[in-house]
């Protein structure tokens, strides 16, 4: 694979799995499903959650640690950086203070910090610089306004669109730093969202000032409708043209694992919408 090309992987997997297996897991599925081969070295992140207890972290609800400190080493050995996820939608000075630690217990040239708060990058910039930081899919840019008012903070080394900016081709099109963007290589639950309201309460569960039992699903719990239905993809094994996207000046991609509890594609078919 062009060496200009890093694919930034989810180490989102329970303790037992070592690093290793997971990544190998995406790497051959990716190969098997769409032929897309790519090695360690073009891998520039894992993200996930370590065993750090922290009130930040975002976008999944915290059930357990990812990574362990034999998964980081191992992924360090590899040169592959460690990306934590503190893509939370609140943050008070006591979550940043708790959450302390643990940026310095993972500060070092290699890693990053995905964030979906300009607040929070804007602290970590200044006092933890070796970090790279990344604005998260959580703050759903999908328009060349938002994604140049992000970018003109100057906060962010890279910038992850939200899944369904991949089929917005005049909008892809028309990002001048197409470097800076990071865009999904597959596809979860979220690309065919119509109210993400999974990541406010989110946020709160992992802070702990929501019940892990209120959590909001615009399916579940709204009974939405997706944006979209198109019952004859087989959702589990899809990956968008990342030719296509090489094309386009784009070299910088996110993949998640092909695990259902991951992509949470069963909600995405029209069959099992609730009515």
């Amino acid at each position: 694979m062009d060496k200009e090309i890093k694919i930034s992987c989810s180490a989102r997997k329970g303790w037992e799995y070592h690093i290793s297996n997971w990544l190998d897991f995406q790497r051959s599925h990716a190969n098997i499903h769409s032929g897309l081969k790519f090695d360690y070295d073009d891998i520039d992140y894992a993200f996930g959650t370590t065993e750090d207890n922290i009130p930040l972290w975002g976008g999944r609800m915290m059930t357990g640690v990812n990574l362990t400190r034999v998964d980081l080493y191992w992924l360090y050995d590899k040169g592959i950086g460690y990306k934590a996820t503190m893509s939370s939608r609140f943050m008070s000075e006591t979550d940043y203070e708790d959450s302390e630690a643990m940026l310095k217990e993972h500060h070092r040239e290699g890693n990053a910090i995905i964030t979906a708060m300009d607040k929070l990058a804007r602290r970590i910039k200044n006092d933890f610089p070796k970090y790279k930081v990344e604005a998260s899919a959580v703050m759903d840019i999908t328009t060349e306004e938002h994604l140049n008012k992000v970018i003109d903070t100057d906060l962010y080394d890279t910038i992850v669109l939200p899944i369904c900016a991949n089929d917005d081709t005049k909008f892809l099109k028309s990002i001048k730093n197409k470097d800076q963007i990071r865009l999904f290589i597959n596809a979860e639950c979220s690309y065919t969202c119509p109210k993400k309201v999974c990541y406010g309460t989110i946020s709160q569960i992992n802070k702990e000032t929501r019940d892990p039992d209120k959590m909001m699903c615009s399916h579940y719990d709204l009974k939405m409708p997706r944006t979209f239905y198109d019952d004859s993809v087989d959702w589990n094994n899809f990956y968008f043209d990342k030719d296509k996207f090489d094309k386009m000046g784009f070299s910088n991609y996110k993949l998640v694992p092909s695990w259902e509890g991951q992509q949470r594609t069963r909600i995405m078919y029209e069959r099992n919408k609730i009515v």
